[in-house]
């Protein structure tokens, strides 16, 4: 089973980089050049070449004139300076050009998502009243005659409604890229949606005035932030995703000493463990003492775990993701700040940050506040199944993103890693995964992972992910594990630290 790597080392943003250091050296060369263009043109006017000028003026003639064609000739240094120079422009000019195209697309496929999804959105509640009344009038007349009576009978007989949602499910999992344009097109769906269904209850003005309100002054909006923003704020009218709780961790009692992860696939080895309905609201912190006696700390933080949209005591819910996606500070970032301050992270450590789904989004979010990189030295961000391009994750932070191409959650965000050196994002096809269900034909096969985008978002699949991703040859893949061996050693001591509300 084979995984697809896009960035790091050897992707695009690498190279764009390697074409900009090539330009650098290029223009210090130039710069070279010419300093020592200017070192032969002083052989011309040398004193002691002057004086010549008397005695042996042909002589003196030939030495200007070779001097003349070691500057200013046709493979002169000048000219020579020139070419290094111009090459340096090109190569970062192409470089700039590559990156205004790629954000250009990136752009106008947004803006053509929004559109889109606001369109559907806006019919959406149009559509249902009218196919409400036209399936009302169908039914109405079916059943008013009874020559159809048996054949309803037997309509009824086949239809199994219970199979309805697998089957969209189904449908998603074999297209992942209609599952990538319906995410993308979200923000806007309910924009429309609000549209619309203010238009119905109050008319044109309503149409206005309902959405604006409801989302706090931010409709309309071409912001993806702005967009979740508004829908928080919506939600906040009922009660609803409310960030509320107090500051404060308790130690896990318990022994923890065999959950060190050494690798990646460890890593999601634990986050399945932490993500297990016995040990919700805990976040697991490993110290791992290096040689020369200083610490480097693996902090691991779950998934979403209640999706009560009302805030209870546990802050690894849904209203911590939405807040997330909305590019806020949450409750969650502060409460794994705390359990690392309980823990003994000191100021200036090591920290690699990790998690699957909502956790990934909680480290990306930490790794991208200024202030918590001030106080740690924040190394690195391990995710699984995480929406979290978005994040101003600087390059100094390096990044591992695991996604499996059929899992819905990654595509929330609706764009694209960041195709970098620093940041490495590792793609699956579930869909590949089969075993033989006939030994005497080797093509008769089944599929290992239920045809569910559900199924593909768990964190077991992420740890056998992961475990490939350790026996990948991958030049990025190589470099990002190279990188962050003093993370992997044997030895750490583990904690965990309940987050809940006592």
């Amino acid at each position: 089973m084979s995984i697809s790597v896009s960035g790091g080392a050897g992707g695009m943003g690498a190279r764009l980089q390697d074409l900009r250091s090539e330009a650098g050296l290029l223009d210090a060369a130039g710069d070279d050049v010419r300093r020592w263009s200017g070192s032969v043109a002083a052989v011309a006017v040398h004193p002691d070449v002057t004086v010549a000028t008397l005695l042996c003026p042909g002589e003196v003639a030939a030495v200007a004139g070779s001097v003349a064609a070691a500057t200013i000739g046709v493979n002169g240094l000048l000219v020579v300076s020139t070419q290094l120079e111009g090459t340096a422009v090109v190569l970062r000019a192409s470089a700039t050009t590559y990156e205004f195209v790629d954000a250009t697309q990136q752009r106008v496929l947004e803006a053509l998502q929004n559109a889109a999804g606001f369109t559907l959105g806006a019919a959406l509640p149009f559509l249902a009243a009218g196919g409400t009344v036209v399936a009302l009038g169908l039914g109405m007349s079916a059943v008013s005659n009874p020559v159809n009576w048996p054949a309803l009978v037997l309509l009824a007989r086949d239809v199994d409604l219970r199979q309805a949602p697998g089957a969209v499910m189904g449908g998603l999992y074999d297209n992942p890229w209609l599952l990538e344009r319906l995410t993308g097109m979200a923000p806007g769906m309910v924009q429309g949606t609000t549209w619309s269904l203010g238009t119905l209850l109050g008319g044109p003005l309503g149409g206005v005035t309902v959405p604006y309100v409801l989302s706090g002054g931010q409709w309309p909006t071409g912001s993806y932030e702005d967009a979740v923003g508004g829908l928080v704020n919506a939600g906040g009218f009922f009660g609803m995703f409310q960030d509320t709780g107090e500051i404060g961790v308790r130690r896990v009692e318990g022994d923890f000493s065999g959950h060190a992860p050494r690798s990646v696939a460890q890593i999601f080895e634990e986050q399945n463990s932490i993500g297990q309905v016995e040990n919700w609201g805990q976040v697991q912190i490993t110290q791992v003492t290096q040689p020369d006696g200083t610490s480097s700390w693996i902090v691991q933080i779950p998934g979403t775990q209640p999706w009560d949209p009302i805030r209870a005591d546990n802050p690894v819910d849904v209203t911590t993701n939405l807040r997330l996606m909305a590019g806020e500070s949450t409750h969650m970032n502060h409460q794994v700040q705390e359990a690392m301050r309980a823990a003994g992270v000191g100021a200036g450590d090591r920290v690699m940050l990790t998690g699957h789904s909502q956790g990934g989004m909680t480290a990306a979010s930490l790794a991208s506040d200024p202030l918590f990189r001030d106080r740690y030295d924040v190394r690195a961000v391990v995710t699984g199944g995480s929406p979290i391009a978005r994040f101003d994750i600087p390059a100094s932070v390096s990044v591992l993103s695991l996604e499996h191409e059929q899992d819905a959650v990654p595509m929330l965000d609706g764009r694209e890693n960041p195709d970098r050196s620093s940041w490495v994002t590792v793609g699956r096809d579930l869909s590949q995964m089969t075993r033989p269900t006939d030994p005497e034909n080797p093509d008769a096969a089944q599929p290992v992972v239920p045809r569910d985008v559900g199924a593909a978002h768990g964190t077991g699949l992420y740890a056998e992910t992961g475990a490939l991703v350790d026996s990948s040859t991958d030049g990025s893949v190589r470099a990002w594990l190279d990188q962050q061996q003093s993370f992997f050693q044997h030895g750490g001591t583990t904690t965990r630290w309940d987050v809940t509300t006592p």
